[in-house]
């Protein structure tokens, strides 16, 4: 588990964005208001703006922040906050890029709640939740992981496009081995009836 965010930033900060986020986007199949949570210094909120996308970038740790509104954008919106403090508006799209899972157990689904009201109809999540084989799930860790059944249960009132579940040996960014136990989800929020 991470101690210190700022060599994950180095990292990372150049890397091409998220596979699951550019697939999203082509689902999506139009721009509108972006949420890009846990954004760290911007791999994927730069590729949204690039897009056309307003982007909301969220993080609660004030580098992120500061790296993010060098940027000088006016389609850009950084806010430093934690995701249980952050005040949710609507979203043709959410981006939570292996972020979700650092929230603790007892608010989790209390946040993803208010994550899924302020998709629009039609909006996309795109993220991942941790599995409970993952090596970070141990005593005293107060991040959440879920069984495939828990993980499920959070999208059922969603249309999945996408859930991918992945248990196997890795390393992180850092180049530590780790297991990963993760769940790679898109899920599309349902269009409420049309009235005749």
């Amino acid at each position: 588990m991470r101690k210190s965010w700022d060599h994950f930033y180095q990292l990372t900060q150049d890397k091409s964005p998220s596979a699951g986020l550019v697939k999203a986007i082509s689902l999506l199949g139009h721009t509108g208001e972006a949420l890009d949570l846990g954004c760290g210094v911007g791999r994927d909120t730069r590729y949204l703006l690039a897009q056309g996308f307003q982007v909301t970038a969220v993080d609660r740790e004030a580098k992120a922040i500061v790296t993010l509104a060098s940027l000088s954008t006016p389609h850009l919106y950084p806010v430093q906050s934690t995701f249980e403090d952050f005040t949710f508006a609507s979203y043709a799209l959410i981006n939570a890029h292996f972020a979700l899972p650092f929230l603790q157990t007892g608010v989790f689904s209390t946040v993803f709640a208010r994550l899924k009201r302020s998709l629009k109809p039609d909006g996309i999540f795109v993220g991942q939740f941790f599995g409970i084989h993952d090596t970070w799930n141990v005593a005293g860790n107060p991040m959440t992981f879920l069984t495939r059944e828990q993980a499920l249960a959070e999208l059922v009132d969603l249309k999945i496009m996408e859930f991918e579940e992945e248990d196997a040996d890795g390393e992180t960014a850092e180049g530590t081995t780790k297991h990963w136990h993760v769940f790679h989800i898109i899920v599309c929020k349902h269009s409420p009836p049309k009235i005749e």
